[in-house]
């Protein structure tokens, strides 16, 4: 499980949404690894990572994932994906 989390986490760290984010700091694009995943930690992205992997591996995230496949589910990724893809806030606009 230690290498699928890491996994997880460096696409994190060096995927489009950290990459804006530091690029807006910057105030320039950057592309270097190393300045990536300095930020990624020092903005809190890290902490807030193992939140929801902790989450998605939990018990209860499990039990909702199991459902959803008919089958008792264990399979890191697939337990990731499906909390990424439905305990994601809900953004929506007041009109």
């Amino acid at each position: 499980m230690v290498k699928e989390r890491a996994r997880l986490q460096l696409a994190e760290a060096l995927g489009p949404v950290n990459r804006w984010y530091c690029s807006q700091a910057y105030g320039e694009p950057v592309n270097d690894v190393e300045i990536l995943l300095t930020y990624f930690i020092k903005s809190g992205g890290a902490a807030d990572f193992a939140i929801r992997f902790k989450n998605a591996m939990g018990p209860e995230n499990r039990w909702y994932c199991s459902e959803y496949h008919r089958r008792e589910i264990r399979d890191p990724e697939i337990l990731w994906n499906y909390y990424m893809g439905y305990n994601r806030p809900r953004l929506s606009v007041a009109c």
